[in-house]
């Protein structure tokens, strides 16, 4: 019968690997393990006890099918146990390719045949057992025609644990015991502190957020709560606290968090769930109703347009320095991309905001957020004469101006380039791609290059000017360095020398077995970079010269190796790319720019492969 009520068919497509290993990575990345357990390898589930299982979703969904529930698991469930999680179509084929490549055999191998006869009798057979009761068939509601709940016997029926003509649930003993308690006690002894209680628990919100002493991350699930920028700290990666939110956060805008999706955290990669507007839009009053802070009375003031101008002079480099740390008009700070300053008023109510201002701590406990007025008392003695409310209120003065706010002074910032002259000059810092032990150098003949400590390897080399250091220069010098100059060549992670049987398993940390030794200088200020692995130690020595038929500038790298005795099995990386073309004797072009000359070529042992993906 059911079959009978769609022409689509069941379909065992192959899984695509590079789609279920993407899977894996979304799966324990934008919040699915909030409630579901986290998956080893195997795929064994790693935090059952405490989960939402699953189950065998292989035997249960096609990719198809699982796709489809994913997009839209309200039009099934619209209950909302399952919310809408923002997948995008390609994501939910990956979680769907990841959760489905379980390896076995696929318990249906050929479409099911349809029956007429047999859908016929499962009609009647789904009529005469009340699943329309609860299920829509055909777009129609379901029909319920159930007694009310304080017409229910709690130890009667499906929860007398008893076969008959009612469902069995399966109940253990807590769930039935947990359900009779509920049954005896009626709604008009719930307070709203209850039914907001009742609400994040019953769809987990309590997973991510935490309200008073209710919910939280756990520890155990700590670690699958990531963030793009970690300089915010874990405000940057775990979801923000409920506790006081009613009192927070105008009501239009809650509605739109909680209903539409919207936000204003692109840093926290575990996305907020949609849960219908029928299951959560009640919590908008509720919050209201229970969460109050103390009334703030406002300064008065007469010269409105002054107070703006004031306003925009404390947003700026001038002023409090606010745009170094948030974003603004949706154009992200350099280093720190906080909350954007241009949808506060829209978002926050203005006695909130005040309480915030005067101590940011008492609110958000894990807050960054520096204090501006201890004890009451402005930092900026010279704005406004220093009048703590003031101030406060020229803030929210200039941010009503939401998108069509002044933009404040320090926002538009020139670029600042380190020069190499004479000598080489070096600037030991974090790079894009490359953790805080990079190290920068950039040579008179400007051919430059970036040397990762971490990892002991060439990580990036690039000819024309050296770097702009204003993102580690400026503001809180959380940033990265950014070269100038073209032709940027990356270079894979990991060592350049390896065992050439067990390689360290890449990941962003540090090899074990490899030593950093530091660094000497040339009398131009080169460094010849030095390390250990294996017993051996190893120096990396760049020298920039200009090829005289071309009048070309190029690195001449050389690379010394001591060691008490032999050793062999080794692999040394000299680069790596998306294509290495061999073209004379010691001659290999890389990705069509690089051009890597090996001197003696002939009496080395020189070979290309394929290394994680990569041309080695």
């Amino acid at each position: 019968y059911l079959l009978s009520l769609t022409d689509e068919r069941y379909s065992t497509p192959a899984i695509e690997s590079e789609a279920a290993n993407r899977g894996r990575d979304t799966f324990h990345t934008v919040g699915c393990v909030a409630c579901h357990s986290p998956r080893a390898e195997d795929p064994q589930e790693l935090l059952a006890e405490n989960s939402l299982p699953l189950g065998k979703v292989h035997e249960k969904y096609s990719v198809d099918g699982l796709v489809a529930f994913l997009e839209n698991p309200l039009q099934t469930r619209p209950a909302g146990r399952m919310p809408q999680m923002q997948l995008s179509h390609w994501e939910a084929i990956d979680i769907a390719s990841y959760l489905l490549a379980a390896p076995t055999t696929a318990s249906v191998t050929e479409p099911f045949p349809l029956n007429a006869d047999l859908a016929a009798k499962g009609k009647a057979r789904f009529t005469q057992l009340g699943c329309q009761q609860c299920h829509s068939v055909d777009s129609q509601k379901p029909a319920p025609t159930s007694l009310a709940l304080s017409q229910v016997r709690p130890n009667q029926g499906c929860l007398s644990d008893e076969q008959g003509s009612w469902p069995l649930f399966q109940l253990s003993d807590r769930q039935r015991t947990d359900i009779q308690a509920a049954l005896v006690r009626t709604s008009q002894d719930f307070t709203s502190s209850d039914h907001i209680a009742l609400t994040l628990t019953g769809m987990r919100c309590v997973n991510c957020h935490q309200r008073d002493r209710l919910g939280g991350v756990s520890a155990e699930r700590d670690i699958y709560f990531h963030t793009t920028n970690p300089n915010l700290g874990p405000q940057g990666r775990i979801p923000p606290t409920l506790t006081g939110v009613g009192a927070k956060l105008n009501p239009n805008w809650m509605r739109q968090v909680l209903v539409a999706g919207r936000t204003i955290r692109p840093y926290v990669t575990t996305r907020m769930p949609q849960y219908g507007a029928d299951n959560v839009a009640h919590l908008v009053e509720l919050f209201e109703q229970v969460d109050h802070l103390p009334d703030v009375e406002y300064p008065r003031f007469d010269d409105q347009k002054k107070l703006r101008e004031s306003g925009t002079e404390l947003v700026g480099t001038a002023g409090l320095n606010c745009i170094v740390c948030h974003t603004f008009q949706l154009k992200a700070a350099a280093n720190m991309p906080a909350v954007d300053l241009t949808e506060m008023a829209e978002r926050l109510k203005k006695d909130w905001f005040y309480h915030y201002m005067r101590d940011p701590q008492s609110l958000s406990r894990n807050t960054i957020m520096p204090s501006f007025w201890p004890a009451g008392r402005a930092m900026r003695k010279d704005i406004l004469d220093g009048d703590s409310d003031l101030q406060i209120e020229a803030l929210w003065q200039y941010l009503l101006d939401g998108r069509q706010a002044r933009t404040p002074r320090g926002l538009i910032v020139e670029p600042i380039e380190l020069l190499a002259n004479d000598e080489a000059v070096m600037l030991r810092r974090s790079y894009p791609g490359v953790g805080k032990r990079g190290i920068g150098v950039g040579y008179p003949q400007q051919v430059n290059l970036v040397f990762d400590a971490e990892q002991l390897r060439l990580a990036m080399i690039w000819k024309g000017k050296f770097a702009d250091p204003g993102g580690v220069w400026r503001s809180q010098g959380h940033g990265t360095v950014r070269p100038l100059g073209d032709q940027l060549m990356r270079f894979s992670p990991g060592p350049d020398l390896d065992d050439a049987t067990n390689p360290w398993v890449v990941d962003d940390g540090r090899p074990p077995s490899h030593q950093f030794m530091g660094y000497s200088l040339d009398d131009k200020m080169r460094p010849r970079f030095r390390y250990r692995f294996a017993g051996i130690d190893v120096e990396d020595y760049a020298v920039d010269q200009i090829d005289g038929s071309e009048n070309q500038a190029f690195l001449r790298r050389q690379l010394t190796f001591k060691s008490d005795g032999d050793r062999a099995g080794l692999t040394f990386r000299a680069a790596s790319g998306n294509s290495i073309v061999r073209a004379d004797d010691g001659v290999f072009v890389v990705d069509g720019r690089l051009q890597i000359h090996v001197q003696d070529a002939s009496t080395a042992k020189i070979d290309t492969r394929e290394v994680n993906g990569a041309a080695t």
